[in-house]
């Protein structure tokens, strides 16, 4: 087994964070792991990525080459798409839409999000609101993690066990808060992969997961299953979506498509 990740953000981002509970948790679960980092001007909102390779047999490099990558893991939709050529084909991109304006050249939030969302297997979230719906608005490193979460070679309780060991010395409501934004991004990704394997349209199913406030726990199956009748059928796809467009704040699955309540918001 071979797993190359790539973490992408921008300074104060936490991305090496992700990467070390990563590392830790990689090394719980037996695996052999080589990282490498890239921190450019980070204390002034540069680039910073990290590259994780993780496998059952000794990693010889902790460079990861052109189209080698299984997840890219993007805190920044900008650096998202930098990163993008070293993805494979079948790979997966799990990304927070909030962009950091930290270049004055930055390109019109239209279009990134047009390049980003016709990704054929993407994961499109607001982490950062999510993070702040959980606890803490800077658990959005976290959220993001969470969303990678089921597509790694690793078992959710280890990355659990090592979000606790990091935050465990600032007191019981920091765990709490991060475990719950982890949870949130698991559950993003859940319910996108479930209509993205429905055959629901890339751009719909990332349109929608970036407006929604998802619970700490999966979406129920039930309500999965409404919400991919509803989005395959093109009138109620862009009906729902129209309704998003009016809400500034994430809403919930159940005020769109009230069938099921949600539980534990």
């Amino acid at each position: 087994m071979n797993f190359d990740l790539v973490i992408a953000g921008v300074g104060g981002q936490g991305v090496l964070t992700i990467a070390a509970v990563l590392d830790r948790a990689a090394h719980e679960a037996g695996l052999f792991v080589k990282q490498s980092e890239v921190h450019g001007m980070a204390q002034r909102g540069g680039a910073v990525s990290a590259f994780v390779r993780m496998s059952d047999q000794p990693v010889a490099s902790d460079l990861i080459g052109k189209g080698r990558a299984s997840l890219l893991l993007s805190i920044e939709p900008l650096e998202a798409l930098r990163y993008t050529p070293l993805l494979k084909p079948d790979g997966w991109i799990v990304s927070d839409i909030t962009p950091m304006l930290n270049v004055t050249n930055y390109p019109a939030m239209d279009e990134v999000y047009r390049v980003l969302f016709s990704a054929p297997r993407l994961v499109a979230l607001d982490a950062t609101r999510l993070a702040q719906k959980a606890g803490t608005i800077k658990a959005q490193n976290v959220v993001a993690l969470g969303a990678a979460a089921m597509y790694l070679p690793l078992p959710t309780e280890l990355i659990e066990a090592q979000i606790r060991a990091l935050f465990e010395r600032k007191g019981d409501r920091i765990v709490n808060a991060n475990l719950h934004a982890f949870r949130k991004g698991d559950s993003a990704a859940r319910f996108a992969s479930a209509l993205l394997a429905a055959d629901v349209p890339g751009k719909t199913v990332a349109q929608l997961t970036s407006h929604i406030h998802f619970p700490p726990h999966p979406v129920p199956a039930d309500v999965v299953a409404d919400w991919c009748q509803h989005l395959t059928l093109p009138s109620d796809a862009q009906a729902l979506l129209a309704q998003l467009q009016q809400h500034e704040e994430l809403v919930r699955l159940d005020t769109l498509l009230p069938t099921h309540p949600l539980t534990n918001p």
